[in-house]
């Protein structure tokens, strides 16, 4: 049962023995940190209910979206209605995903079927805000909450499943905060390594201590806007890690292993106090861009920061 959800054991474990011991609610709540499978969870469980491995035309099973920024009430009374109508099944089944984006009239609309639901219903609400939810809405359903996956799960998965070599994978699930689809999303969407060799670029020529070549690497970076705080956190993982190499850390604990040379490199190339001081100043840029500061004046003061002290 759930083999193709990655981690999440307690909740596992509590939804299977519901379903051993036959006590399935009327209400769920899937709750925890977007990216780790809620909804996916939900559909395996579903498909555990109706006893089937295919749900995709299944009368017995709807799976809802908000329409817009937030669920319609008449998207809640529609269930009202049609839940009325008896399954062809065992169980009639609706998953509301984004279930924080009901309105409060929503809520209230769901709230009447939650109180006096048919036996055969089952309502699973998935949100990554379970305090957007009302206390009435919370105090009929069972509360199932979803976790981070640590790194060495995500790790193993992608080596796994992926086919991604070790000292990759190693740097991918570092990155992914313990968010399977993001991991996900580096390999497949983002192009995890346009990212680093960009940043390898970025930071030779800080190197070269010539301003306008630097100037003109910083207008680059407006190319990966939407993404730098990753292109950020990537930069500072070279700086962190050859600060371990310097103090003859474990080599196991770096992160871009794949890229130890480099990494090496820098180490040599920098004193310890300027290495942290280098940390430093990319941490606080990527304070200063989140709070609304000018995008590219924080990345050009930042270069030239970093070029002040490793000259």
């Amino acid at each position: 049962m759930f083999d193709n959800i990655l981690g999440q054991e307690r909740a596992k474990k509590f939804i299977i023995n519901s379903l051993n011991q036959n006590r399935i609610s009327h209400g769920y709540i899937f709750h925890g940190p977007s990216g780790v499978g809620k909804k996916e969870f939900a559909i395996e469980f579903a498909k555990l209910m109706l006893n089937t491995q295919k749900i995709e035309n299944s009368p017995d099973i709807k799976i809802l979206n908000p329409e817009g920024a937030y669920f319609k009430v008449s998207q809640i009374r529609q269930i009202t209605v049609d839940i009325s109508v008896r399954p062809y099944s065992n169980k009639k089944i609706y998953i509301l995903n984004q279930a924080d984006k009901m309105t409060i009239q929503a809520q209230n609309a769901l709230l009447k079927t939650l109180e006096e639901p048919p036996s055969y219903a089952v309502i699973i609400l998935i949100t990554d805000n379970i305090y957007s939810l009302l206390d009435t809405i919370k105090s009929r359903c069972e509360i199932v909450r979803f976790t981070l996956l640590p790194q060495q799960e995500i790790e193993n998965y992608l080596i796994q499943k992926e086919n991604i070599p070790k000292d990759r994978a190693r740097f991918i699930s570092c990155f992914s905060s313990g968010i399977l689809s993001r991991a996900l999303d580096f390999i497949y969407k983002e192009n995890i390594d346009e990212y680093r060799n960009f940043i390898v670029e970025f930071i030779n020529t800080l190197f070269k201590q010539e301003k306008i070549p630097v100037l003109d690497k910083v207008k680059d970076m407006e190319s990966y806007k939407e993404n730098i705080y990753n292109i950020l956190d990537i930069m500072m993982a070279y700086f962190r890690d050859s600060l371990i190499v310097k103090e003859e850390g474990d080599e196991q604990i770096i992160i871009n292993l794949d890229q130890i040379d480099f990494v090496k490199d820098l180490s040599r190339k920098l004193t310890y106090f300027q290495i942290c001081k280098v940390i430093d100043i990319i941490d606080k840029t990527s304070k200063y861009i989140k709070s609304n500061c000018n995008f590219n004046l924080s990345l050009e003061v930042m270069a030239l920061n970093i070029q002040e002290v490793i000259k």
